[in-house]
């Protein structure tokens, strides 16, 4: 998707402050999808000697008798990922290796007893057979769904390692009794949901120090939990790089107030640029910002960076499509005061949703549209929140719906309790599971890159593997002098925040591609602003 590289920032307001597949078979249709590895057809046999096969990856039978007539019915099944997703929904896709809850709402008249035959089988592609699923269940049916709850609802746990593209479910009811063949219809489902590949990610902790003050976090295993929790990822690998002392680049230009000190954006956004340099030298080699570990530059509690505009203070920084952000430092990730996700506080503490804020970011998702955030994502919800739609936390076992209430946002947004929302997380995961496609159409394209950045001593270049995955226009050029003589080559720019708190300050990439430079000239307006040599890269 082509859209504006506008990088993040999260703004504080002094007042407030420092106060979110595949479908399947039913009614003995045969069923397919568009998923190769995942097209085995449903077929129902006649019955024989009161009892029908339903054949599929994973078969079962059925008891056929008489009418029974209480109206007993699957009525929706849904995948449980971190959001809620509908199993008929032709965009669904469950993230691999990533354990999944099913929500299975069963409905009938009069509120009959739980069927005592409720199954479900997982296939597994892997190995070519079926895992039963223990299903729990109320010891009654209910007649209307709970939206806002699990209690009435059917579940079942489906573990990491069953989650797999190829994968099918086979869900069925039954007792010994049994019923018609139309009402038995209602009774089963046979999904076979998309599946992406399964995504690792590795995270490097870079502790930020200024004035023998260092940042931090509670722990690697706390970091990785929250990422995990929120996003379409199956494992996260937490690191720590050395301390960074930022002293040499901000002392001289903060200003101390007690205790503490105070910057710009702008002094934030210089911050952020030598994070990132950091963060190309612990990485090495990388063909892919997708891919590259992630670097979370961690803030200590004495420094304090100002929005321009005068809001509040910027407590969050990050490149969109990048592998840099700045986070404060997290103490605490969950908020045990808080038990339930429907009571006014958030049961995650705001520094840790500001860095799964931050972490969105680079996951190539942009901002949700509330509480005042600009440059928008046209890709989530247009008011900013869930649209109804349901969030579960694994780790705290929290389910909540957003159905008739505002009290929840998405993570991308500014406000409400907020919670990755089902279109968010499917765009963070077709981000990160696009990756080997795109690497096999780029493997023979020459790359190039240079990074330009505007830094406290002035203007510097350096050779990057790859740039941010999304870059806009911008208004400076680099006169290359290579074997193909003079060029003026445009500047695309990484902006890191909205224009009107950061300016122009880059940084900017060019891939010069299969160039043999020998001198570069940066030029803005037909005016020099550096040059440099081909023995500086």
């Amino acid at each position: 998707m082509n859209k504006s590289n506008k990088g993040m920032f999260t703004v504080l307001a002094l007042s407030a402050a420092l106060a979110a597949c595949g479908g399947g078979g039913g009614g003995g249709a045969s069923t397919t999808t568009s998923d190769s590895s995942s097209t085995t057809p449903v077929v129902v046999a006649p019955t024989s000697s009161g009892q029908r096969q339903v054949s599929a990856d994973c078969s079962f039978t059925q008891k056929i008798g008489a009418a029974r007539n209480d109206n007993l019915r699957i009525s929706r099944v849904s995948w449980l990922q971190s959001v809620q997703l509908d199993s008929n929904d032709i965009e669904s896709r469950l993230a691999g290796a990533k354990a999944v809850k099913m929500r299975i709402d069963v409905l009938a008249n009069n509120s009959p007893l739980a069927p005592v035959i409720r199954s479900v089988k997982v296939y597994n592609a892997a190995t070519s057979g079926c895992v039963s699923i223990p299903v729990n269940a109320p010891s009654r049916v209910p007649s209307n769904v709970n939206e806002h709850s699990l209690t009435t609802a059917f579940t079942a746990d489906i573990p990491a390692e069953l989650v797999q593209p190829g994968m099918s479910v086979s869900l069925w009811l039954d007792d010994n009794v049994g019923r018609s063949e139309s009402e038995a219809d209602a009774t089963y489902r046979v999904l076979q949901p998309r599946v992406a590949p399964a995504i690792t990610e590795t995270i490097r902790i870079i502790p930020i120090r200024l004035s023998g003050i260092t940042g931090g976090v509670s722990s690697a295993e706390d970091i990785a939990s929250l990422i995990e929790r929120m996003y379409p990822v199956s494992q996260v690998n937490v690191v720590y790089a050395p301390v960074l002392d930022v002293g040499g680049l901000l002392s001289s230009v903060l200003n101390l107030v007690g205790s503490l000190l105070y910057g710009s954006i702008g002094q934030m956004q210089n911050l952020l640029d030598t994070l990132d340099d950091r963060c190309a030298e612990l990485n090495g080699s990388q063909w892919s910002a997708r891919t590259a570990p992630k670097c979370i530059g961690v803030l200590p509690s004495n420094l304090i960076f100002s929005a321009d505009s005068g809001a509040g203070q910027v407590v969050g920084l990050a490149y969109v499509g990048g592998t840099t952000m700045l986070a404060r430092s997290v103490t605490a990730v969950d908020n045990f005061s808080v038990s339930s996700p429907y009571q006014s506080s958030h049961w995650i503490n705001f520094n840790a949703m500001t860095l799964a804020h931050e972490f969105g970011h680079v996951m190539d998702l942009d901002h949700a549209a509330c509480g005042g955030a600009t440059g928008l994502d046209p890709r989530l919800y247009d008011d900013g929140g869930l649209a109804g739609g349901a969030g579960y936390d694994a780790v705290r076992g929290s389910y909540f719906s957003s159905i008739g209430t505002t009290e929840f946002a998405d993570v991308m947004s500014y406000c409400g309790k907020e919670w990755m929302s089902d279109r968010g997380y499917l765009a963070a995961m077709a981000y990160r599971a696009g990756s080997a496609n795109i690497a096999a159409r780029s493997i023979n394209e020459p790359s190039q890159w240079l990074k330009i950045s505007l830094g406290a001593s002035g203007w510097k270049v350096r050779r990057s593997s790859f740039a941010p995955n999304t870059l806009v226009p911008s208004t400076l050029t680099l006169r290359v002098s290579s074997e193909k003589g003079q060029e003026a080559l445009a500047l695309s720019s990484a902006v890191v925040s909205e224009h009107h708190e950061t300016g122009n300050y880059g940084p900017f990439f060019i891939n010069l591609g299969d160039r043999d430079v020998s001198a570069l000239s940066l030029e803005s307006s037909n005016v020099q602003l550096a040059s440099w040599s081909a023995d500086v890269l």
